[in-house]
C-alpha cells in the first residue's frame, strides 16, 4: 500500500496519533522489561540473612532496590494514559475505517451480505414452525381416520397444503444455505456452513401415503407428526442457535479483514507520518487533544444534568 487511499484527513490524522501511540507502547514496553531484568538482578543481591548482613551491603541493596521499583512505577504510569489512548483511537479508527472499508473492499462487503443472508436464514427458519404445527395436526387428523376409511377429500387438499407450504419454506432456506455456501467459499475454515434442515416431505408424499396399507399409513402418519413436533418444540431454536455460532465466524473473519487493513495503514502511518519524539512529549500532546477533550465534555454534560450519568 503506497497510499492510504481516499481516507478522510480525520482518519489519517488519527492513523497518525495512532502509529505514535504504538511507537511508545513499544518504547515503554522495551524499557520496563529491561527494568524488569534489572530488578530482577538486584534481588539476586540481597542479603540472605539480613541480621548477620552489614549495614552498607543493607543500605546498597535497599537504594538499588528504590531506584528501580521507582524506575519501574514511572513506566507504568506512563502506561496508563497510553493505554486510555489506544482505546479511544481504536474505537475512532474502527467506526472511520469500517465506513470506509464498507464501500471500497470486497471482502467486507462479502461479509456483510454472509451476515445479512444468516438473517434471512433465521427469519426463515422461524416462520417454518407455524407451516411445521399445521402440517402435524394435519398428521394427526388423518391419523385418527377410521382404518381402511379414505379421509375427506378436503381434508387431503387441506393436508396436500401443508405440506407444499412447508416444503417450499424449507426449499427458500435451503436456497439461502447453498448461497451462503457459495459466498463464503476461500473465505472462511471449512465447517462454517449454515446447518441443514430435516427432510420435510413435499406435498406428493401425502398422496403416496395413502396408498399404503392402514398399518403402515397410520405409523408413517404418526412418525411424521413427531419429527414435525420436535421441529418446533426444540429442533428450530437449536438449528437457530447453530445459526449464531455461524454468524459469529462470518463477523471473526470480517474483524480479521479489518484487522489486516489496519496493518498496513498502520505500516504505511510509521513509515511516512512520524518522526522521532520524546515518549513524554507524544503523551502530552495526545492527551491533551484526546483524553482532557473527553474529560472537558463529561464535565459540561454533568453540568447540564447531574443525573444524566
Amino acid at each position: 500500500m503506497s497510499q492510504p487511499v481516499q481516507l478522510s484527513p480525520e482518519t489519517i490524522a488519527c492513523l497518525r496519533d495512532e502509529a505514535y501511540v504504538h511507537l511508545c507502547r513499544q518504547s515503554l514496553t522495551q524499557e520496563l522489561t529491561r527494568v524488569e531484568i534489572e530488578k530482577a538482578e538486584v534481588q539476586k543481591t540481597k542479603p540472605s540473612f539480613a541480621l548477620f548482613a552489614s549495614k552498607s551491603s543493607r543500605l546498597a541493596y535497599q537504594q538499588a532496590m528504590d531506584a528501580v521499583l521507582k524506575a519501574e512505577g514511572e513506566i507504568r504510569h506512563k502506561l496508563v494514559p497510553i493505554e486510555r489512548l489506544e482505546h479511544t483511537l481504536r474505537g475512532k479508527l474502527e467506526d472511520a475505517l469500517n465506513e470506509h472499508l464498507t464501500l471500497t473492499d470486497p471482502d467486507l462487503q462479502i461479509f456483510d451480505q454472509l451476515c445479512a443472508l444468516v438473517d434471512r436464514w433465521q427469519s426463515t427458519v422461524a416462520s417454518l414452525g407455524e407451516h411445521a404445527l399445521a402440517f402435524a395436526r394435519d398428521n394427526r387428523a388423518a391419523a385418527k381416520v377410521e382404518p381402511g376409511r379414505i379421509p375427506d377429500p378436503e381434508a387431503i387438499a387441506t393436508f396436500r397444503s401443508s405440506a407444499a407450504y412447508l416444503h417450499a419454506a424449507a426449499a427458500k432456506v435451503d436456497l439461502i444455505t447453498d448461497e451462503a455456501a457459495r459466498l463464503g467459499e476461500g473465505r472462511l475454515p471449512p465447517g462454517n456452513r449454515l446447518p441443514h434442515l430435516p427432510p420435510f416431505r413435499p406435498s406428493t408424499w401425502v398422496d403416496k401415503t395413502f396408498l399404503l396399507s392402514p398399518e403402515n399409513c397410520t405409523a408413517v402418519l404418526k412418525a411424521a407428526e413427531l419429527e414435525a413436533r420436535a421441529f418446533c418444540n426444540s429442533g428450530k431454536n437449536d438449528l437457530l442457535v447453530a445459526a449464531e455460532t455461524i454468524r459469529a465466524a462470518f463477523l471473526r473473519a470480517r474483524q480479521s479483514t479489518m484487522d489486516a487493513h489496519w496493518g498496513l495503514l498502520r505500516a504505511h502511518a510509521l513509515k511516512h507520518y512520524v518522526k522521532p519524539r520524546e515518549v513524554d512529549e507524544v503523551i502530552a500532546e495526545l492527551s491533551a487533544r484526546y483524553l482532557t477533550s473527553d474529560l472537558d465534555r463529561y464535565r459540561i454534560q454533568r453540568a447540564k444534568n447531574p443525573f444524566d450519568v
